[in-house]
């Protein structure tokens, strides 16, 4: 299901390479009642997301996009242990390859897509404390999220010089402590209770390994399997979140 941008069955098409007829070929497959599996959709901005969710919805059919960060090492360890928190601390350390409002485009969306399904919440309110963008310091985001349960949720995103992406959360709970490395599937996890620490490195992020639970799941959810429907109804709220940061520092100077 690789390399050659678009594979199709008589009610599915995976739509694997990203391309700049990705938009396009969705759109008219969504229109022919096909089900959709979007691997890549960076190329894709929000109002065509939400405008292809819109299509799915009046053709009756599954839209789904892959490449979050779900489904790796350190999601199915914290899915197993970690069910509340009070607390979550994320620093996103991005190449400063391109200005970061550009890198935001999808990331917010994979990160919040991460935490509210460890959780099992959503996020009720955002707030943008700063943000800042000059030619003479890296770019910055800081940003406080309320999550229904009770969970806040607090996001750095920054920018680095000839730096490589880093992804770091710390889940605080009433007992523990648990601090993760996406990436590197490194975990800690600290027991508040006898200030003991469990190190632990898990097997490495892979893309690919991630992108086939996304498929197994679009699969479910062809399928009718409520819970995979839900999943999916979650991503797109969790776009609509980043969505709205994205709008609110483009529109507004905030520092």
């Amino acid at each position: 299901m690789t390399g050659i941008g678009i594979i199709g069955t008589d009610d599915v098409v995976y739509i694997a390479d990203n391309l700049p007829e990705t938009m396009e070929l969705a759109e008219l497959s969504l229109k022919a009642l096909k089900h959709v599996f979007i691997a890549q959709p960076d190329l894709l901005n929000m109002k065509q997301i939400q405008y292809l969710k819109k299509l799915a919805e009046e053709s009756g059919v599954v839209l789904q996009l892959g490449t979050g960060y779900k489904y790796c090492p350190v999601y199915h360890l914290l899915a197993k242990t970690m069910q509340t928190a009070m607390m979550v601390d994320i620093r996103y350390q991005l190449a400063n390859n391109n200005d970061l409002h550009t890198q935001l485009k999808m990331k917010l969306y994979y990160v919040f897509d991460f935490v509210s399904d460890i959780l099992n919440t959503s996020i009720a309110k955002l707030d943008v404390k700063t943000w800042t963008k000059t030619e003479k310091s890296p770019d910055l985001l800081h940003c406080i999220l309320a999550c229904d349960n009770g969970c806040t949720v607090n996001l750095m995103a920054y920018t680095v010089v000839d730096g490589e992406q880093k992804l770091e959360m710390t889940f605080t709970s009433s007992d523990t402590v648990i601090r993760t490395d996406i990436f590197t599937s490194v975990v800690a996890k600290l027991n508040r209770t006898c200030n003991e620490t469990d190190n632990m490195t898990l097997d490495a992020y892979n893309e690919k390994s991630v992108q086939q639970y996304y498929l197994r799941n679009f699969n479910r959810a062809i399928c009718n399997e409520q819970d995979a429907i839900r999943s999916i109804d979650k991503q797109f709220q969790n776009i609509a979140a980043a969505d709205y940061i994205i709008e609110k520092i483009s529109n507004k100077d905030i520092s």
